[in-house]
């Protein structure tokens, strides 16, 4: 028991000197557009605006349920994909 009670500041003070994870960045989301079920359409993007300093770790294309919903309602007239830019951690 005595043991414990000597422990248990050593042990706390090592967890609270645990070095943390750096936060997450945040991932920036924009649509571009594309028309006729995706085969007509040009979006220039620029991934500096997102991430001026520390430059994009990540960048992902793709379908989402939402731009597939606004696909089926407009027939695939208007087809947008998703891009997701992801910060670097500074």
């Amino acid at each position: 028991m005595r043991s414990a009670l000597c422990l248990a500041p050593l042990l706390a003070g090592c967890l609270g000197c645990a070095a943390g994870l750096p936060p997450p960045a945040a991932a920036h989301q924009h649509w571009v557009a594309g028309y006729v079920f995706g085969l007509w359409g040009k979006a220039d993007l620029d991934v500096r605006d997102d991430c001026p300093t520390a430059g994009a770790e990540s960048v992902r294309i793709g379908t989402t349920w939402s731009t597939l919903l606004v696909s089926a309602a407009t027939l695939g007239v208007y087809t947008p994909r998703e891009v997701r830019v992801l910060c670097r951690a500074q």
